[in-house]
């Protein structure tokens, strides 16, 4: 029931054999009749399972969008903040040379998929991590919290996404590296047991979105690039 999670590259090859061992332990304490533990033990794994999801999405395929870079559609998940940034912002001036930005924040509860998707096609041209603390995802966690930009510069312009941790989160992992070209809707990190993703988007670009909408990750248009002619 479990094999497509055990050895699953997302969760590394140190976590997937502590749950193909706990898997293993549950067969066995069923067997020797302690049910109690064993509902317990399963009710882990099939935390741990819903938390790992990694749904198929489908992505919209025009130049001149920019989709979700994170879920936001479990219980408190959302879109929780859209604000014009200015220089005060600590991480805008390696976003772009303009004095003045769009951040679109999306708060991620426990319960959502916590793969983060490439906002739009482009090349990788920054990437920087920050080490931090891992205070509750609200407030001003922008600053003290452990976090991970990756900024992409696409036809249009560029997006940073911040990958920011929160209480439970322990771990930003990044799938992509400096130089290379993804393309929208694809895969470029995650957070485990985390938490905020805000996506930095030029000022000029029309916002599709408000606060409170429930986001896809890879699906949803979160605002659309003024085309250049």
């Amino acid at each position: 029931m479990f094999g497509f999670l055990i050895g699953d590259p997302m969760l590394g090859n140190g976590s997937s054999k502590k749950l193909g061992i706990l898997l293993t332990f549950s067969i066995l304490v069923f067997l020797l009749g302690y049910y109690l533990i064993t509902f317990l033990i399963l009710s882990f794994l099939a935390f741990i399972i819903q938390f790992f999801r990694d749904p198929q999405r489908k992505t919209p395929t025009s130049d001149d969008i920019i989709v979700a870079a994170a879920d936001g559609r479990i219980l408190s998940g959302k879109i929780d903040k859209i604000e014009v940034i200015d220089s005060s912002h600590p991480l805008l001036d390696k976003i772009t040379e303009d004095d003045e930005a769009v951040l679109v924040s999306t708060f991620m509860s426990p319960f959502d998929v916590h793969v983060n998707r490439a906002p739009i096609t482009g090349k990788i041209i920054h990437s920087s991590y920050y080490q931090g603390k891992f205070k509750i995802a609200k407030g001003k966690i922008l600053t003290e919290n452990e976090k991970n930009l990756i900024v992409i510069e696409g036809k249009y312009g560029r997006v940073g996404i911040i990958q920011i941790a929160g209480f439970v989160a322990r771990r930003i992992i990044q799938y992509v590296n400096v130089g290379e070209t993804v393309k929208i809707g694809t895969r470029i990190g995650m957070i485990r047991f985390g938490s905020r993703v805000d996506l930095v988007i030029p000022k000029d670009c029309e916002i599709l979105v408000d606060v409170g909408s429930k986001p896809k990750a890879g699906e949803t248009i979160i605002a659309k690039f003024p085309r250049k002619e």
